[in-house]
């Protein structure tokens, strides 16, 4: 029952993570709009009509770093559920859906590692160059902490879904 509990509640947990994630996404591919707009503007020789992209990068830098709080809690969340699971039909589905959110999770993270470095290529001025570096490795610590969801949700769906072996009687071998 522990098990089951646990992954409902990750459930839920790991589907807030997810929309968020896609929240930071659709920022970042504002800024990037903008960043390349930016560009093109200074590429033909006109003033940048974007006064407020500086704030607005260290805004979003902030709300990154705000967030990997909130993702450094799904790693242990995971492992101590995995350290617990015991087969149960139950938590299969349960087990089956922390594993998807999971996964979408850690591509739509690498997905934002790649909009950022685009952005950070797209920047002519120095000092929202190197604003947009600092946020860049900033996600990509994000991707690495997201890069073994994955793994672990997989492990608790082997763990969930495959039955224990019958326990033998006195004297005989276990049936394997």
């Amino acid at each position: 029952m522990e098990t089951l509990a646990g992954l409902k509640q990750l459930e839920g947990q790991f589907g807030l993570v997810g929309d968020k994630v896609l929240a930071l996404k659709a920022k970042l591919e504002d800024l990037l709009w903008r960043a390349q707009r930016i560009a093109n503007s200074q590429k033909n020789g006109m003033l940048n009509p974007d006064t407020m992209f500086g704030y607005d990068l260290q805004h979003f830098r902030r709300d990154v770093r705000a967030f990997s709080t909130e993702i450094s809690v799904l790693p242990v969340l995971l492992g101590s559920i995995e350290r617990t699971a015991a087969h149960d039909e139950r938590a299969v589905k349960y087990a089956q859906v922390v594993m998807r959110l999971s996964v979408r999770i850690s591509q739509t993270l690498r997905g934002l590692h790649e909009t950022a470095i685009l952005a950070h290529q797209h920047l002519r001025s120095a000092d929202l160059k190197i604003e947009a570096w600092y946020l860049a490795q900033e996600i990509e610590e994000l991707v690495m902490k997201g890069q073994g969801l994955p793994t672990a949700a997989n492990k608790i769906v082997i763990i969930t879904s495959t039955p224990t072996p019958a326990a033998a009687p006195p004297g005989e071998p276990p049936k394997s």
